[in-house]
């Protein structure tokens, strides 16, 4: 149902509370925050629209021990709930859909969709058609209500007392329709079907009478009269034993009835005309119910009520067919759906004869005795698992749709059969997250086979983790799921590294029995070269480009195995770059069995290739990231992250030090200013122990110095950073070529500057400068000023470290270094703080905002916004600056970074925020900040209300410097200046360490 939630905006919004609480607006879900806000929706749920009053819901939250804040906290979690479900809301706006009356609150259930209600009218629908003989569609109706169910009712707080009668009540109602859905089954004459699934049924549910009943009547039609009485046995054993009663009278009239054969065991089939002796339908039904999919079913559907073939693609064990299954069972065609398996079949000769009798079509069995049966029909047929036939069946099926004007066709394959009108659905893996589709597949499976299990939230967020590493995939995550018998998620999740061994259970309801054995059918298919092709694109991790897939495989035609491969499903397009270049990638499942099928020999060929690859590619970042495409590469190096870390992980285990040291001393700057301590560190720090300049040469050991410094630095370790900015400069020193030596010196000068050895920053500091000249290092120069500025602020030189800074800023801006650019406007905020200005602070950190946020600069863009705090503190917007607050710590935990670490100063401006608000509502404001990501913080912070007096004078703006006249710009020495160049001399002479970086 639409509701309008802020002026005229409208979305729809669904309730799901069969199965752990989800909120969606327009089919997708939106975050409703943790356990205390879901368990309050439940209850205002179980309401029905009556007030509850606060004490009420603070009751449900602490039973028995409430926190002197509760009531404020529950006000709280409440805002988050409005917020999730009123998204477009305008503050102060009074509540639509959760509103407030006094003390109270309350859903309008009239302005949403409950997926509780949805299912209790599709149950009494069906029981309405059931008895009314239209058995086809009560079925549908059944497995309509029955799909919805994602897990036990109120799951997120089904231990609370204020929901134990409603799930019951849902419960009884969801074991009933299981009934009813099994009693269409039989009036359809699907009795072996029914039978087995009656005895699944019954093994949960022993002392349902109806169940029994069932389970007879279905044994007994299909022409199993002992079998049918020995089930009533069975039944009357139990009820004896269990409840010390006899069956009812419904049991035992059904007993009578067959031993008199008072109805006819096995219906006869009728006669159609075009020689068909034929059922309406020949659908399987499966067991178990369908976990999710709800918008791909949505989606097919579409797409055949506008197109005559539709072809479901996609990776072997990602559900092709239970999706297929689906959605042709909600159809309403006159004379079908019928369903078709050719995964048995081998022989395309044979192709219209498995048709012809899967349809139950009478005579020769060829193409025209299909057609002429087909030619009137109206119908879907859905043929199942064709990529092994797929020029077989694109033949078939064009003739066919051709001579059949009222024949639809859904196919399930990993690639196209390319027959004209053919519309293609590539079917995706399993929604990702706690709440995602993947979690609860693997919950209902594990319930199963555990005898029923509800796992807390941190063991749902391991299964989030275990099923990501699975891909989504429902074949993997069932035959995980049912690993439960033995290990737990945890412990499944540790032994992924073997997943072949580990998912090789047999499971007899599928014709996949095991992971591997799937694998093995669909590789069989491919053609030599295309192996070859698959195997050496395994060595990429987390994808791939074009020019890549050449340089590692060497081969300059590989477009065409790439091409067939995408078509059969094994390689993904898996994003679009800069809006043209397409990207590959592999689900790991594959890659995984790609790499096991690689000879030992070929894979470490392929390896040496790949690693050659991430390091001329870390060569050229090295220069890159200082200039001004650095927004770009740092955007391909955030692409590229999993393959530079499988790189670096080969090349340490092979002691391949030169290459560690090579793409460290490239991607460091990377790494420093995405806050990706962990990526370095771990092969860094050994690799530069075993550097030996002798053989990897001064320069690279003196980049790659420098990065672990800049990484210890980032990752809060100032205790550590010394000794690696002394190696540094001992091979900086060493090292001939000048422009290292400047980056070194710059490197020292700015944690000298930032400690307050200012006169040594400024010695080194001018020494860079020199030298950056010399080499015509821009991007080193603007640094080196940089330091000069800090240096002089650090002194108490105010308008001195404001006119360098001023300098350092226009350096950069010349030369496109972004992150120098980030830091002069830092350091520039903060001596108009020193000098009470913090209107001009806040233009300056505004514009590092926008800055660190174009050039993923994430450490930067964490500063920029701790700094937008301090400022909204200031100015009296304490909340607000709790909100950033919140932000910068949620953020900066994701990358392992905290801002306030790195900067004494800077933590000190961040202890003051809590003082400015009472402990309830800062905690209350910081909690809200943490459910922001980056794009909802920009656009907050551009649409927040000015701050401050934030008249200009003497700042830089816009890459504009717009002074006041009240200092003059500092000259940069020219190279040719003695006194300048002196500094650099020194180290420049015969190699010998100047005395200061000793």
């Amino acid at each position: 149902m639409n509701i309008a939630v802020a002026s005229d905006a409208r979305v729809d919004l669904t309730l799901g509370v069969l199965g752990p609480t989800v909120v969606l607006h327009d089919g997708r879900a939106v975050a409703v925050g943790g356990p205390a806000p879901r368990t309050l929706l439940c209850r205002l749920v179980i309401a029905n629209g009556r007030f509850v009053s606060i004490d009420a819901l603070v009751d449900c939250l602490w039973p028995h021990d409430p926190p002197p804040s509760a009531r404020i906290t529950a006000q709280g979690y409440l805002s988050v709930l409005r917020r999730a479900l009123e998204p477009g809301r305008l503050p102060r706006q009074p509540g639509r859909v959760l509103t407030r009356d006094g003390a109270g609150y309350a859903l309008r259930l009239e302005l949403v969709t409950l997926d509780a209600d949805r299912f209790g009218t599709a149950v009494t629908q069906g029981r309405d058609l059931l008895a009314g003989g239209d058995a086809r569609s009560a079925l549908v109706r059944f497995d309509e209500a029955l799909a919805l169910w994602r897990g036990p009712a109120y799951a997120d707080c089904a231990d609370h007392e204020f929901v134990v009668a409603e799930s019951q009540r849902l419960q009884e109602l969801r074991t009933g329709a299981v009934e009813h859905r099994l009693a269409a089954l039989i009036a359809l004459g699907a009795h072996e079907t029914a039978a087995a699934q009656l005895r699944a049924f019954l093994a949960e549910h022993p002392l349902r009478e109806r169940g029994w009943a069932l389970l007879a009547q279905a044994l007994y039609r299909a022409g199993r009269q002992g079998d049918a009485l020995a089930a009533l046995g069975d039944a009357r054993h139990r009820l004896m034993d269990e409840l010390g009663v006899e069956p009812g009278p419904e049991l035992a009239a059904l007993h009578h009835d067959i031993l008199d054969q008072a109805f006819t065991p096995v219906p006869s089939p009728f006669i159609d005309r075009g020689g068909a002796t034929r059922s309406s339908s020949n659908l399987p039904h499966s067991i178990s119910a369908l976990v999710g999919r709800v918008g791909e079913r949505q989606v097919v559907s579409d797409l055949l009520s506008r197109h005559r073939l539709v072809t479901l693609t996609g990776a072997g064990g990602m559900g092709k067919t239970r999706l297929a299954l689906a959605v042709a069972a909600a159809r309403r065609d006159a004379d079908g759906p019928w369903f078709v398996e050719l995964a048995g079949l081998h022989e395309p000769a044979v192709l219209a004869g498995r048709l012809c009798a899967a349809l139950q079509i009478t005579g020769t069995g060829g193409l025209d005795t299909l057609i002429a049966a087909l030619r009137s029909r109206a119908m879907l047929i859905v043929l199942d698992n064709c990529e092994h036939l797929a020029d077989a069946v694109s033949a078939l099926v064009s003739a066919l749709l051709s001579a059949c004007p009222n024949v639809r066709v859904l196919t399930t394959s990993r690639q196209s059969l390319r027959v004209d009108g053919e519309h293609l659905f590539e079917v995706p893996p399993l929604s990702s997250g706690v709440e995602g589709e993947a979690v609860a597949l693997f919950i209902a499976r594990a319930a199963a086979v555990l005898g029923g299990w509800s796992p807390g939230a941190q063991e749902r967020r391991l299964i989030a983790r275990l099923c990501a590493a699975l891909d989504g995939m429902p074949l993997a995550i069932e035959f995980a799921a049912a690993q439960c018998r033995v290990l737990s998620p945890r412990q499944i999740l540790e032994h992924l590294d073997d997943r072949f061994a580990l998912l090789a259970g047999e499971r007899t309801s599928s014709r996949h029995t095991t992971l591997l054995g799937l694998m093995d059918s669909w590789y069989e298919l491919l053609s030599d070269p295309e192996r070859e092709s698959l195997q050496a694109l395994a060595v990429f991790e987390g994808g791939f480009g074009l020019p890549a897939a050449k340089a590692v495989t060497g081969r300059s035609d590989i477009l065409v195995d790439l091409t067939s491969l995408v078509e059969k499903s094994l390689v993904t397009v898996v994003t679009v770059v800069n809006g043209d270049d397409r990207r590959y990638g592999m689900l790991e499942t594959i890659r995984q069995y790609a790499l096991r099928r690689t000879p030992a020999e070929r894979r470490d060929a392929l390896g040496g290739r790949h690693t050659a690859w991430i390091r001329e590619l870390a060569d050229v970042a090295g220069d890159e990231l200082r200039g001004p495409d650095s927004p770009t590469w740092m955007r391909l190096l955030h692409i590229e992250s999993d393959n530079v870390r499988a790189a670096m992980r080969r090349a340490s285990a092979a002691g391949d030090t030169a290459a560690v040291l090579r793409i460290a001393g490239g991607l460091y700057w990377f790494w420093y200013r995405q806050g990706r301590v962990d990526d370095g560190l771990h092969y860094l720090e050994p690799a530069l122990r075993q550097a030996d300049p002798r053989i990897h040469g001064h320069a690279l050991a003196a980049r790659a110095a420098m990065g672990l410094a800049l990484l210890r630095y980032v990752s809060g370790a100032r205790g550590q950073v010394a000794e690696a900015l002394a190696v540094a400069a001992r091979h900086g020193a060493a090292t001939e070529d000048l422009g290292v030596r400047a980056q070194v010196l710059a490197t020292i000068a700015y944690f000298e500057a930032g400690d307050g050895a200012v006169h040594a920053a400024v010695q080194h500091a001018a020494e860079a400068l020199a030298l950056a000249q010399l080499v015509g290092h821009h991007a080193t120069a603007a640094e080196a000023l940089m330091c000069l500025g800090e240096a002089q602020r650090r002194s108490g030189l105010a308008v001195q470290a404001e006119a360098t800074l001023a300098n350092a800023l226009r350096e950069a801006g010349l030369c496109g270094h972004g992150w120098a650019t980030v830091s002069a406007l830092w350091l520039m905020s903060k001596v108009e703080l020193s000098l009470d200005r913090p209107g001009q602070a806040a233009v300056l950190v505004r514009r590092m905002l926008e800055e660190a946020h174009r050039g993923a600069d994430t450490t930067g863009w964490l500063v920029s916004v701790a700094m937008h705090a301090h400022l909204m503190a200031r100015a009296g917007r304490a909340e607000d600056a709790a909100e950033l607050l919140g932000t910068v710590r949620s953020l900066g935990d994701r990358v392992g970074y905290q801002a306030e670490a790195m900067d004494a100063e800077l933590a000190g401006y961040l202890a003051e925020i809590p003082s400015g608000s009472p402990p309830d509502r800062f905690a209350a404001a910081e909690a809200r900040g943490r459910d922001r990501s980056v794009e909802q913080t920009m656009a907050w912070l551009r649409s927040a209300p000015p701050f401050g007096d934030q008249r200009v004078e003497g700042v830089v703006v816009a890459g504009e410097l717009e002074s006041s006249g009240s200092w003059t710009p500092v000259r940069f020495p020219q190279c040719a200046s003695r006194s300048s160049s002196s500094a650099g001399s020194r180290l420049a002479s015969d190699g010998r360490q100047s005395r200061s970086l000793k």
